[in-house]
């Protein structure tokens, strides 16, 4: 699956301007309820502005009331770094979350306009629908070896049963693989037959 399937459109964002007031800010803060949102300016991301931040260096203010109505100082804008592509696959996104400390992934368009963001629960649900967490789901551990997930497909084709969905991971123990398979019918049906062909079934 590509990024554009999961993306949030700027259209859809809440997004400071360069030129914004920090009342304005606060107030997109306290309307939207979120800790983080994207800077622009003009077509370009140019970074984030946490509320944290905002507040902390709000606190240090003499004339609170004064800072309000100044433009958002470039201070308080944390550089976006990092970005991905409308064409990107969605893996590379997630593990961008996985290795860096961020609250969203800014997209680009190919001219490198800011197109959107992707955010944490785009890739949980995206990784949700992937994995099939499902009562119906099968868990079979094969060994990492040639022509064991070719026995676990013929299972299948002799029950006459199809595969609406499968994911292969790294067991991380003993040289295995576990299967997460989502069934089209009759899971318990296919799990017994696992077990008789001697693969072990995840209970």
């Amino acid at each position: 699956m590509k990024i554009k399937s999961i993306y949030v459109p700027k259209e859809e964002l809440t997004l400071v301007k360069n030129t914004d007031k920090v009342q304005d800010v606060l107030n997109h803060f306290e309307d939207t309820g979120i800790f983080s949102l994207p800077v622009v300016r003009g077509n370009e991301l140019i970074g984030t502005i946490y509320k944290e931040k905002l507040y902390r260096v709000l606190m240090d203010q003499q004339d609170v009331e004064a800072y309000k109505n100044q433009e958002i100082d470039y201070s308080l804008i944390v550089k976006s770094e990092g970005f991905t592509t409308l064409e990107a696959p969605v893996e590379l996104a997630a593990k961008e979350f996985v290795d860096n400390q961020l609250t969203f992934i800014p997209v680009n368009r190919e001219d490198g306009t800011f197109a959107g963001i992707v955010t944490h629960k785009a890739i949980f649900k995206y990784l949700v629908d992937l994995f099939g967490i499902t009562e119906d789901k099968i868990v079979v551990y094969i060994e990492n070896m040639s022509g064991q997930l070719a026995k676990v497909l013929e299972v299948f084709k002799k029950l006459n049963i199809n595969i609406e969905k499968i994911v292969a991971e790294d067991a991380k123990v003993l040289n295995l693989f576990r299967l997460i398979i989502q069934p089209d019918r009759d899971p318990n049906k296919v799990r017994r037959a696992l077990k008789n062909e001697g693969f072990r079934i995840e209970e």
